[in-house]
């Protein structure tokens, strides 16, 4: 009741100020937490004065978990569900958002929020073979990036805008602020700009000079990879001064008036993560080194400057936290939790549990923990158990040695608050949503698993809406075109994608 108070009143607060806050989230790619600022100590960390004004001018949190890979982090945030429910769940063959997930940018759109949005950078959640408009056609209005995973050379990529694709030989970091810049300056009205580098992901390399300081690296191969963490945290600074540059363009008021997020998507790559962090604990696992990034949060409605915050959080909750910071309350969002709450009070929590699943190959699996204990649960049977407050670099798997009494009643009350909230996927079936008839001519019937109103969204195969209504159990059709259609059925806690064939 506390958060969703707390809810309704940072609406209150946004709906009457003279202008809603702009919105930039910044995603760095591979950015774990040991090159970071502030963070971890004992490592070598990259310069970083941008991020680290935005620390002292907002809120750093210290307990945030994404997925271990890029394309299921970036479904998280942009649908808030889990990976086991979108399927979006490694980089390669199980990389495609499907055309029935409502994404962030949907969501805005639906709520006529009056904001405009774009991606600009990597969007790599277009399956093994994207198609250039299918980030427009999820209901991003612009897009300018790169579509797969990663550039071969970040002097020699292919850049697409709005579904066209052309050749670039241009600093890739470089282009990409420059494009958010001018989409920025273009907009009239409030804007959220998801801005995604593709730095400090390979190929490691030296940026340009003015970028970094980590001086004049030799750029030869066998150089980089002898010694390639200089040239890592070369990237992550080149981050830090795109961002200061785009954050430096903006008149001194919009600045005023934009949050700013930045966010790293999984953690940093076994090549160059830094000990006590083992190689084998690194991006594309689940230990800490995978799945823990940096957030920091930033801007107007942020009172708490300065502060760190050990709340547990998921990737999942910027989806709810950025519908929020528009002036529309959203507490909760399937698997999303807005961390609004935690902008102006210490001592709240938005959340019990974190959640971060993955199907890679040996690594394929799930883990859990809440605010001192983690289970790595693994699709091979395999377990992992560790204390985290005494064990923060997972050197010790408690289930190898047998459980005394303590660990035994944590482990099962792990299993028992977390597990049973995030291990079983949606279930689709007779005891859901039926469409009766289906095909159908017109008038439908929805069979529903409880009484009450129905939410229902109208999409075509596409991914376009096409209606959005309320219904008690029958909704009239005939006007639709014949073809196939993706409705996104809501009621209550139940909630459902079901195929209808207009005929």
């Amino acid at each position: 009741m506390r958060h969703l108070l707390a809810s309704m009143l940072w609406a209150v607060v946004l709906s009457v100020n003279a202008q809603q806050p702009n919105i930039l989230l910044v995603i760095a790619d591979d950015l774990g937490l040991d090159p970071v600022p502030s963070y971890v100590p004992w490592m070598e960390k990259a310069a970083m004065p941008n991020l680290e004004a935005l620390m002292a001018q907002g809120l750093t949190f210290d307990n945030v978990w994404a997925d271990p890979l890029c394309s299921p982090t970036r479904s998280t945030i942009i649908t808030g569900r889990y990976g086991f429910r979108t399927g979006v769940l490694n980089p390669g063959d199980l990389s495609l958002l499907p055309a029935g997930e409502t994404t962030l940018h949907r969501h805005l759109s639906d709520l006529n929020s009056g904001y405009a949005s774009c991606i600009i950078g990597k969007w790599h959640l277009g399956g093994l073979q994207p198609d250039p408009t299918y980030p427009n056609t999820m209901g991003v209005p612009h897009f300018a990036g790169i579509l797969s995973g990663a550039v071969s050379s970040y002097t020699s990529w292919s850049l697409t805008v709005d579904g066209v694709t052309s050749p670039s030989t241009d600093y890739v970091t470089t282009v990409l602020t420059d494009r958010a810049i001018d989409w920025i300056d273009q907009q009239t009205t409030p804007w959220f700009c998801w801005l995604a580098y593709n730095a400090p992901h390979t190929p490691l390399h030296r940026p340009p000079l003015f970028m970094h300081q980590q001086g004049p690296l030799p750029v030869h191969p066998d150089s980089i990879a002898a010694n390639p963490l200089p040239y890592y945290l070369a990237m992550v600074e080149s981050v830090d001064h795109e961002v200061g540059r785009l954050l430096a363009s903006l008149t001194a008021a919009e600045l005023a008036n934009t949050v700013v997020i930045f966010i790293g998507d999984n953690g940093t790559s076994q090549d160059v993560i830094q000990v006590p962090y083992p190689p084998n604990h690194a991006k594309g696992t689940l230990y800490e080194g995978g799945v823990r990034v940096p957030l920091i949060i930033a801007g107007p409605g942020i009172t708490r400057t300065g502060e760190r915050e050990a709340a547990l959080v998921n990737t999942t909750d910027l989806f709810a936290t950025i519908v929020e910071l528009t002036g529309h309350a959203l507490p909760a969002y399937e698997d999303s939790r807005s961390l609004v709450p935690l902008f102006t009070q210490t001592g709240q929590t938005v959340r019990s549990c974190l959640f971060a699943n993955v199907s890679q190959g040996a690594v394929s699996g799930h883990a859990i923990r809440d605010a001192r204990w983690k289970l790595i649960d693994l699709d091979d049977g395999t377990q992992l158990f560790f204390d985290l407050l005494n064990d923060p670099w997972e050197s010790t798997d408690l289930l190898l040695g047998g459980l005394n009494t303590t660990e035994q009643q944590a482990y099962d009350a792990l299993q028992a608050t977390c597990q049973s909230a995030t291990n079983v996927p949606e279930q689709a079936g007779p005891s859901t949503f039926t469409l009766i008839p289906n095909p159908s001519m017109g008038l439908v019937t929805v069979r529903a698993p409880a009484s009450g109103p129905i939410e229902v969204r109208i999409r075509d195969v596409a991914g376009a809406l096409v209606r959005a209504v309320r219904i008690a159990d029958s909704m009239d059709l005939s006007d639709l075109k014949p073809g196939a259609y993706l409705l996104q059925l809501t009621q209550g806690d139940h909630r459902q994608v079901v195929r209808l064939v207009k005929v």
